[in-house]
């Protein structure tokens, strides 16, 4: 791949971090926020998979199996921490 993939990549990195942090200091709220963070991190992950992954150039069945394997861990992480969050939140009295 050329370096200017890269580059290319690296900048739309940049640009779309630097929207993610424009986005929250800003005064969107609620779930437009978690909406536009969500789908921008979706973003991220795409770029940085297809091209710093070299995901792109591989077969369609080596790309399901990474996501999904990211998938699976994200869910086990969320799942081991998510009842501890809920319980703070809830000793905090903000529930």
């Amino acid at each position: 791949m050329p370096y200017k993939t890269y580059w290319v990549t690296w900048f739309l990195l940049l640009i779309v971090t630097v929207g993610m942090l424009a986005a929250g200091s800003g005064s969107l709220t609620g779930r437009l926020l978690l909406g536009l963070l969500l789908a921008a991190m979706v973003v991220k992950i795409g770029l940085i998979g297809g091209n710093f992954m070299h995901l792109r150039s591989e077969k369609r069945s080596l790309i399901l199996i990474v996501a999904l394997g990211i998938l699976l861990v994200g869910l086990a992480l969320f799942a081991g921490i998510a009842p501890d969050a809920l319980r703070v939140l809830k000793l905090s009295g903000h529930s």
